[in-house]
């Protein structure tokens, strides 16, 4: 079964998992994992920052923010015709062919790490880098924790 581990002590909030999501999806397909991701406005993983006192005692935290792949998946709830679905491995994804124009599947996220894609008409989310865990690439771990370099998601 796989899942993510992130050690919030270790974050140091530098942005590495979130640009290599970026750069991994952004201009490119994995299908049918999933369809390329928008430049803007989607962030399947996402590092939030929280400021917390005031100068000069100001402590930062930083939370890199993901899909749960939920063990019961609103999402999967929602979804019609099996356009959600938990591989073996237990990663949670859409299809991006069966979901087309089911937005249902967005508000179902109560984590909110599900975003729509107004251009393509789908649902979409991190994949844990399915195509990476399924393909012929000597590293088999998704682009997130590759680029982490203080190994807080593992």
């Amino acid at each position: 079964m796989k899942a993510f581990l992130i050690d919030l002590g270790k974050c140091n909030g530098c942005y590495n998992c979130q640009i290599g999501c970026k750069d991994e999806h952004c201009g490119n397909t994995w299908l049918p994992y999933a369809q390329e991701q928008p430049e803007v406005g989607q962030f399947w993983m996402k590092v939030n920052q929280y400021d917390r006192g005031a100068v000069p005692h100001v402590r930062v935290a930083y939370i890199p923010t993901m899909c749960n792949h939920c063990e019961n998946a609103p999402c999967m709830d929602a979804a019609k015709d099996g356009a959600v679905y938990r591989r073996e491995d237990g990663l949670v994804l859409i299809d991006p062919t069966k979901a087309k124009g089911q937005k249902a599947i967005v508000d179902a996220c109560p984590y909110n790490v599900i975003y729509w894609n107004e251009a393509l008409e789908i649902p979409q989310k991190c994949t844990g880098c399915a195509h990476l865990l399924d393909g012929d690439e000597p590293i088999k771990i998704p682009r997130c924790v590759d680029n982490c370099t203080v190994d807080a998601i593992l």
